[in-house]
């Protein structure tokens, strides 16, 4: 199965567990607005080198990503018109305004959370609970606490 993801999973995940990414799905695809803000600007300490299954793509409805830059970030403007010009319906994506207008397009919008969630249950990784601390110890990832003990529960995982 082939993904499109934005910044923002591939800077939490890669905290401890962007090899997560390629366990779940055959290859997941940044456009180069990604690419260039977690790779080229140094937000993280990633290495493209290291992850066999990233791809970078480039988009080319210009377009569509102004359209789409006029309400979200540039990052997930250009998950979303890459998706749509790939005919990819499976992005991730944790912005919630970003999530919303994917979700209106016809897109499957997966989360960080969610992406932790669906490793747990295809038994690539054993909890979720300590990666999601590390995360928000590490690089302040934020999480409505309610939430996240629900879904804790869920997975009978012990709460924060």
């Amino acid at each position: 199965m082939i993904v499109i993801s934005d910044s923002s999973a591939l800077i939490s995940l890669g905290v401890e567990k962007l090899d997560i990414l390629g366990k779940l799905f055959e290859t997941v695809m940044i456009p180069e607005a990604v690419y260039n803000e977690v790779f080229n600007k140094k937000v993280s300490n990633l290495d493209l080198k290291k992850t066999k299954f990233l791809q970078i793509e480039k988009v080319t409805d210009r377009k569509m990503v102004k359209l789409l830059k006029m309400q979200l970030g540039y990052g997930e403007s250009e998950v979303i018109a890459l998706a749509l010009e790939k005919g990819i319906d499976r992005v991730i994506i944790d912005d919630k305004q970003a999530r919303k207008v994917a979700d209106k397009l016809g897109l499957k919008v997966i989360g960080t959370l969610g992406i932790l969630i669906l490793a747990k249950e295809k038994q690539v990784i054993k909890e979720v609970r300590p990666l999601v601390l590390s995360m928000m110890e590490k690089i302040n990832f934020r999480i409505d606490r309610a939430l996240l003990n629900k879904i804790l529960g869920i997975l009978n995982e012990k709460p924060i």
